[in-house]
């Protein structure tokens, strides 16, 4: 089984791309949330991956994050969704949110997304939301980039910005840019004020 790609970014688009892989094309459909994490083309990447099986074909699933890899899996064994109704599904919502809305038994959220009707959102909630772990999740698994930054000032600023009421999705695009515009050493003040700025 392929568990992950590390390669160059050759092609990019919001479902699909391409990296070489020591001289190998390999191409992955992607979710939209993994597209907003990729970089410009040429640049190194590393996506954790899904292979699936069919009588006709193989099909090569990309994604930034484990959690949102481990999220596609679960949809997939849920009666009805196949792959490529999953990844809309995962591009839908960002990953907390999905999960929020599985604990809320949200399904007039489901249903906003593309293709999935009422009856897919509530077998999706009766199948998932015991095999969902919604508590406790880490605020910045989304946000591969700052793995090596004082997560612990992120965590709290990426609070605050909740608090005020943005989306957790808004606030962490927001961090990363503020992170990779002026680095770790900001206090914590500054980069709440930075964010709010690029929102």
């Amino acid at each position: 089984m392929i568990e992950q790609i590390n390669g160059i970014l050759l092609k990019k688009f919001p479902t699909f791309c391409v990296i070489n892989c020591q001289g190998i094309g390999i191409g992955l459909f992607i979710s939209l949330n993994t597209y907003r994490y990729l970089g410009e083309q040429s640049e190194e990447i590393e996506l954790l991956t899904h292979l699936h099986v069919r009588e006709d074909a193989l099909q090569l699933y990309g994604f930034a994050v484990e959690e949102e890899r481990d999220l596609f899996r679960k949809l997939i064994n849920v009666s009805g969704i196949g792959p490529r109704l999953a990844m809309t599904m995962l591009s839908g919502l960002p990953v907390e949110e999905f999960k929020r809305a599985l604990a809320s038994e949200d399904v007039d959220l489901l249903t906003k997304i593309p293709g999935v009707g009422k009856k897919t959102a509530q077998r999706v909630i009766l199948e998932l939301k015991e095999k969902i772990d919604i508590s406790g999740e880490a605020i910045l698994t989304e946000l591969p980039a700052m793995a090596a930054i004082d997560r612990e000032k992120i965590e709290e600023a990426l609070r605050a910005l909740v608090t005020l009421g943005y989306k957790q999705y808004q606030a962490k695009a927001a961090l990363e840019k503020v992170i990779k515009k002026y680095g770790k050493e900001l206090s914590l003040e500054d980069t709440i004020k930075l964010a709010l700025q690029e929102m």
